[in-house]
């Protein structure tokens, strides 16, 4: 063994033991300066990049005639790069049709439980219907679950008994030690088969993605499901702050967010309900268009990750369609972890404008078209608005009592959105309503509140 391969065998020690790298991620998050943060992430960053070069046919030839030690010179990758060169990407040795083919038939089968030789291999529609696939060995599978238990906000002197909701499962998603437990329940169930489950589950920690914990808390306040869960947990999703107004209300308890994709494990709240990074986990860059770094406090136009122990498929200045805002402030709970503000959604929702002034087109957040929605009546209970292109826009209104349907003031809202463009400078759109259920996405299963369906040359 070489000498650099023993010195970087130490180094990931900590990966090789649940109770060490629990103990360790715990204090960095607690006691961790900027600087030691700084330093460990350059020091993680660089072995994942010299692993991947060593293991990787796809890394080697990608990287070819950089310099491996500027780390911040290194091109981007993408879902469509990884997915394209997959049996050259990953270090494993697997074939991109074995994986795609395995994939399909756990999605036809539903048997969540089988491995790929030995591995938990996944499939990500996402909700733009580009195949991901995140390949996860029980090494890795099993720092990560080290890691967010040493995070979590528990309930005081109570082993977790955790009721977790979504589409899929894995075998990454179980949970059996010292006591505390997780217990899987599908999101493709009819609700009344949901509610009898959490009954027998009786959770003091429910999670499920932000669209099925408002149909549970529903069901609590029309009294046909009894439970009193101690902590909520969010994922998949973005939770607007209506949803957690309302859910903390009927639950009257803390409600926490888990900011994951298939390519990391991004960020989690802390005890305050704030959104840390996961500083030790990823190493987060965030861009504007022109490539040069977003202040904190500011929207981001690319965001960039870095998984900094994955190694079965590395995720190296891997580009996401997110935009997050990363706060200017610390957190109260004292942790050096930067707080993301505010996350509003994905690139491709980002809706558009045509300019009225001159020529060329206007982007508007998303978080923006909420707003002018969510501010026209009280009596919305769900919503989503769909662009079909820059001139038309349909939005679908669930009403809270919908016996008051012809009150409502759809010309206030019609105006609402007619004034955001006016703001950002566009031509006012034709805005649709219809009084109707939000729809799911047919691929992912998601509720995707504000929706973008053609596409835009920047």
């Amino acid at each position: 063994m070489r000498i650099r391969d023993f010195a970087e065998k130490i180094r990931d020690i900590e990966t090789e033991s649940f109770f060490l790298f629990y103990a360790l991620s715990r204090y960095r998050f607690n006691y961790f300066s900027a600087k030691q943060i700084e330093d460990y992430q350059r020091s993680k960053a660089a072995g994942v990049v010299r692993y991947a070069f060593n293991n990787s046919k796809f890394f080697r030839n990608y990287y070819s005639g950089y310099n491996l030690n500027d780390f911040k010179s290194l091109p981007f990758i993408n879902k469509k790069i990884m997915m394209e060169n997959l049996t050259d990407y990953n270090t494993l040795g697997f074939n991109r049709e074995d994986i795609l083919s395995f994939c399909l038939e756990v999605e036809k089968s539903r048997d969540f439980a089988k491995r790929f030789r030995g591995v938990d291999v996944g499939m990500s529609s996402g909700t733009s219907g580009n195949k991901g696939v995140e390949i996860v060995t029980p090494r890795e599978e099993m720092y990560m679950k080290a890691a967010f238990l040493s995070r979590f906000d528990m309930p005081k002197n109570e082993k977790l008994n955790v009721a977790f909701i979504l589409r899929v499962s894995a075998p990454a998603f179980s949970l059996n030690i010292l006591g505390h437990k997780l217990t899987y329940v599908s999101q493709l169930a009819s609700m009344e088969l949901i509610s009898n489950r959490l009954q027998s589950i009786n959770p003091n920690i429910l999670s499920a993605p932000p669209s099925m914990l408002k149909l549970i808390a529903k069901e609590v306040e029309e009294k046909r499901l009894k439970i009193k869960p101690k902590r909520l947990i969010t994922y998949a999703e973005i939770i607007y702050p209506d949803v957690r107004d309302y859910l903390k209300s009927v639950f009257n308890c803390p409600l926490h967010e888990i900011y994951k994709c298939t390519e990391g494990p991004i960020a989690m709240t802390c005890k305050n309900e704030k959104l840390h990074i996961n500083e030790d986990l990823v190493l987060v860059e965030t861009f504007n268009a022109d490539n040069s770094p977003t202040p904190s406090g500011a929207p981001c136009e690319k965001l960039i990750i870095t998984d900094l122990h994955k190694r079965a498929q590395p995720i190296i200045r891997y580009h996401l369609n997110d935009i997050i805002t990363i706060s200017a402030k610390k957190c109260s709970c004292g942790s050096n972890f930067r707080v993301i503000e505010k996350i509003q959604g994905r690139s491709d929702d980002l809706f558009w404008g045509i300019k009225e002034s001159r020529e060329g087109m206007q982007f508007i957040f998303p978080d923006y078209i909420s707003r002018a929605i969510i501010t026209s009546s009280e009596n919305i209970d769900e919503y989503q608005a769909i662009q079909n292109s820059p001139s038309d826009i349909v939005i679908r209104i669930d009403l809270k009592d919908k016996s008051k349907e012809n009150l409502f003031e759809s010309e206030k809202l019609v105006k609402n959105i007619e004034n955001l463009f006016a703001e950002y400078g566009c031509r006012k759109p034709d805005v649709k309503i219809l009084f109707e259920k939000p729809m799911q996405n047919e691929r992912s299963n998601k509720l995707v509140r504000i929706q973008r369906n053609f596409e835009v040359k920047e």
